[in-house]
């Protein structure tokens, strides 16, 4: 177990190299990837064709890659899992949103516009109290005489995004748009329930676990024992056999946009939808009361002279789930933006952005302001800060080449991260390509 817990924290922590709130390509006006964060955002052109991009972000909050790997005396990179779980708070997150876009259109009617496309969207979620790593590595003894909580909140899914849209200037520089998506679950694995206390009393050392725990799953996940456990979810891999599966849902995406004179105000909600999962469905509950004496169960499942196959007889003994198929929903993240850019000269834009976003019990806000410059007409070039909770030290940059129609952008909202990946809490990355046909002479 305890190796299970480090490889773990291994496997997750050096995606930061690779791989948070979407803030650049919102403000790259230019480019038919800030339609995604608001649909009446368009660029000016008459017909858009958005070829297959990425979208990778991860985010992990106050521990890093270099607080779990650090340097002994002798200048050695050792692991440390004592030090990076006295750097944690109460409760601490992990998430990566992960978007393979494949295609999307947009065309141009005089005042109205129609926008259609296609992506595939995984997002995984992690909300865990300290008190989890510290039972799972160090034992249960430093909580004797207490009762402490370490339900995770675990929340991991991938699906099939369909989308229309229609954005319409209603007044002379007055666009309001919206967008209705259909989604095509792919599998699901996510808690519903999360109450798991754990007493460790002084007296005849006796363990009681409190639970209410729920975890639910579609085409995912298979229960047999706790030395059987498969999961099978591909994060990030193209699906096409769930293009159209049972377990589907519905989304909208609403935004308005104002431009006048040198200005351009946006706002804008996304993601207001869910998931109902019905095929394919097993649900896995553990509630009630268990107790035991005698055993500190943790710890004995951590010791490499403890015999395993009687620790887990006793713990499958204890802890034996109740199986169920009932359908349930997953709601998507909600997210809201409202920005403005300021075209200060001709080749000059700054910008200003505030980002909202709401999942599961938590909120995360974000603010970024930037600017931007024209090199030539080939060539947009900016730049971001933004500030996130526990994060201040953010700042991103961003590129569009035109060669004809061909439109080329790259974002990240954290080059820091590049040149320091082991000190970094989060990463992002947005590349995509375009082609845009009959654009006016200024947007060329």
């Amino acid at each position: 177990m305890r190796k299970l817990f480090v490889i773990s924290c291994l496997l997750a922590l050096p995606m930061l190299a690779a791989a948070q709130q979407d803030l650049s390509a919102h403000l790259m006006r230019q480019t038919w990837q800030s339609n995604r964060s608001n649909p009446a955002l368009l660029p000016d052109a008459r017909f858009i064709v958005s070829l297959p991009g990425l979208h990778n972000d991860f985010f992990i909050e106050n521990i890093t890659y270099g607080d779990l790997i650090r340097q002994n005396a002798g200048g050695e990179d050792v692991l440390d899992v004592d030090h990076a779980i006295s750097l944690l708070e109460t409760n601490n997150l992990i998430r990566e949103n992960l978007d393979i876009e494949t295609l999307g259109l947009g065309i141009r009617f005089g005042k109205l516009a129609l926008t259609a496309g296609h992506a595939l969207r995984f997002q995984a979620h992690l909300d865990y109290p300290k008190t989890l790593p510290q039972l799972v590595w160090q034992g249960n003894a430093q909580f004797v005489g207490q009762t402490v909580s370490f339900g995770p909140d675990i929340q991991l899914r991938g699906y099939h995004e369909w989308s229309l849209g229609v954005a319409a200037e209603i007044i002379p520089g007055l666009t309001f748009a919206g967008r209705a998506k259909w989604l095509s679950g792919i599998a699901d694995v996510s808690t519903s329930k999360r109450k798991l206390e754990l007493t460790t009393s002084d007296d005849v050392y006796q363990l009681e676990l409190d639970a209410d725990f729920q975890v639910n799953s579609a085409g995912s996940l298979t229960y047999n024992s706790f030395e059987d456990i498969n999961l099978d979810f591909n994060f990030g891999e193209f699906d096409t056999d769930r293009l159209f599966s049972e377990n589907s849902g519905f989304a909208f995406d609403l935004g308005l946009r104002f431009q006048k004179g040198n200005w351009d105000i946006a706002a804008s909600v996304t993601d207001i939808g869910q998931i109902d999962w019905k095929d394919g469905v097993k649900n896995y509950a553990f509630q009630g009361i268990y107790a035991y004496k005698g055993l500190d169960v943790a710890q004995a499942i951590l010791e490499d002279s403890t015999d395993f196959g009687s620790v887990l007889d006793t713990l499958e003994a204890l802890y034996q789930p109740t199986e169920t198929a009932l359908a349930y929903s997953t709601a998507l993240p909600g997210r809201a933006f409202l920005s403005a850019v300021w075209q200060y000269s001709p080749n000059w834009k700054f910008s200003g952005l505030v980002h909202f976003e709401s999942f599961e019990d938590r909120n995360f806000t974000a603010f970024a302001i930037g600017a931007s410059t024209r090199l030539m007409k080939l060539l947009e070039v900016g730049g971001i800060y933004s500030v996130r909770k526990g994060s201040y030290a953010n700042i991103g940059l961003n590129a569009t080449l035109n060669l004809g129609p061909l439109q080329v952008m790259a974002a990240t909202d954290n080059v820091i991260t590049l040149m320091r990946p082991k000190e970094s809490h989060g990463a992002h990355v947005r590349l995509g390509v375009n082609l845009l046909f009959g654009r006016t002479e200024a947007d060329q």
